[in-house]
């Protein structure tokens, strides 16, 4: 849930890399999205760090695209890649370099991040609290993307 609410401030912003909000992707249209440069499973300590996101279209994040993705099975688009992010993001290229090999983090919960995001939590009892209101907590974190980003 944390997830979802970090990453609504990204979603229909223009691709870095095209410029598009929406693509056609696998039959449907998809807006664009955050990547998280330094992967938020293994760097979990910069997993709801603005500086580790870049705004992509579908066809520029998904692993189809053969001209330049971070997640493409072709090897020569994930490097165009990383080229494109050195000389269009230096700030963020120098970021990812500093950055790129800290990993976890320990140093807060799901829960902690959910509602220092704008999420909020109802219930005693840890096995009874579930998210109040997040589809609305993701509606204004969407509406209000321009004021953060």
């Amino acid at each position: 849930m944390a997830d979802e609410l970090f990453l609504a401030r990204y979603r229909g912003l223009p691709c870095e890399i095209c410029g598009e909000t929406h693509v056609m992707y696998q039959n449907r249209r998809t807006r664009s999205m955050g990547h998280h440069l330094a992967e938020k499973k293994l760097h979990r300590v910069h997993r709801y760090n603005p500086e580790n996101i870049v705004v992509l279209c579908a066809t520029h994040h998904g692993q189809h695209c053969r001209v330049i993705s971070p997640h493409s099975d072709d090897t020569v688009a994930v490097a165009a890649f990383y080229e494109w992010l050195r000389i269009h993001k230096p700030v963020q290229w120098e970021w990812l370099k500093q950055h790129g090999r800290d990993v976890w983090g320990s140093e807060w919960t799901y829960k902690q991040k959910y509602l220092e995001l704008g999420g909020s939590i109802t219930g005693d009892l840890k096995k009874d609290q579930k998210p109040s209101n997040h589809a609305e907590a993701i509606r204004i974190t969407e509406q209000s993307k321009g004021e953060t980003k």
